[in-house]
């Protein structure tokens, strides 16, 4: 209906950015965002703008450090806690999330839109699709038979699109073939981005951090979109290690929490430790059964295997066209 015309998008006089794709989740979006965040704090006033999936609020609502994955949803909560000069809001209904924001909030210069490229009665400036290496869009399908959201043709409407979890190496010519299957978009806007890991810090002391993963016996607990990339890597930093994996966003019960310190607990070696993400560590925080437990999470980020610097130009030309226009 918003193709024919019949329902309107509502656009507004500042820069826009939506992360998003068109399969059911694990696509990488979260560091992604982050890289935004961190491409364009230093001359920004930045917001972010998610549902917050899996909060017990309903209302608009802006996160502050106090806040938690339960009242606003385990990505804003990452969010704000990495990036405290960053605005985080979240409300269902994104309108009406971004005419709240800018209400109190003028000095907001860019919006990023968090998981919203089929949220469409909002129109945004720029729209980036994240699509994974490891579940080629050309070979899927939409749900049931599938994971897709909407049709593959949707992603013609991105402006950018990003081929995320690839190998850190692929070649020229594979890095072709690809943008060949995605024909239906213009191939100098396609970009691909491997994941890497970075620090491993005590979610509860962050000063607290680990050089060395060799030296522990790990037990990890995910509640991630697709682990198997994270196993993978901390598998091959530690040869001692126990797997705990739940559902993307994963709300932890009872039964959960005493599976973990058991699981924990039957581990005979003295240097052992609980590692995670952060985006299950927002939710694992506040937990107070888990607070004399050793719990660390590790950074997941992106590099851009090229083109690193074409990307950012164009994100920083729209941003300040449009800063300018408004």
């Amino acid at each position: 209906m918003f193709d024919w015309g019949i329902n309107k998008s509502i656009a507004f006089d500042l820069p826009i950015i939506c992360i998003g794709n068109i399969s059911v989740g694990g696509t990488g979006k979260t560091p992604h965002t982050e890289y935004l965040v961190r491409l364009l704090e230093k001359n920004n006033k930045l917001a972010i703008l998610s549902r917050g999936y899996g909060r017990t609020t309903k209302v608009y609502t802006e996160a502050t450090l106090k806040s938690t994955a339960k009242e606003i949803g385990d990505e804003p909560a990452q969010y704000k806690r990495k990036f405290p000069n960053t605005t985080v809001v979240v409300e269902n209904k994104r309108v009406l999330g971004v005419q709240t924001l800018l209400k109190s909030h003028q000095e907001i210069d860019v919006i990023l839109l968090d998981d919203a490229f089929q949220h469409r009665a909002i129109k945004a400036g720029f729209n980036i699709v994240i699509t994974d290496y490891n579940n080629p869009l050309h070979n899927d399908f939409l749900m049931p038979a599938g994971s897709l959201r909407e049709s593959k043709k949707g992603i013609a409407r991105a402006d950018a699109i990003i081929v995320s979890k690839c190998p850190s190496y692929l070649s020229e010519q594979e890095q072709k073939n690809i943008k060949n299957q995605l024909a239906f978009h213009t191939p100098e806007h396609i970009y691909f981005t491997t994941i890497k890991y970075g620090t491993v810090y005590n979610i509860f002391t962050p000063i607290l951090k680990i050089e060395n993963l060799s030296n522990y016996t790990i037990l990890l607990v995910t509640g991630i979109g697709k682990p198997k990339l994270l196993q993978k890597y901390i598998k091959s930093q530690s040869k001692k290690v126990s797997l705990l994996s739940y559902p993307d966003h994963h709300t932890f019960s009872k039964k959960d929490i005493q599976k973990i310190k058991n699981d924990f607990d039957i581990i005979k070696s003295k240097n052992k430790i609980i590692l995670t993400t952060e985006k299950d560590a927002s939710r694992l925080l506040n937990i107070s059964e888990l607070k004399g437990y050793p719990i660390y999470c590790i950074e997941i980020e992106i590099e851009f295997l090229n083109k690193e610097d074409k990307f950012n130009t164009q994100i920083e030309l729209y941003v300040r066209k449009n800063k300018t226009n408004r």
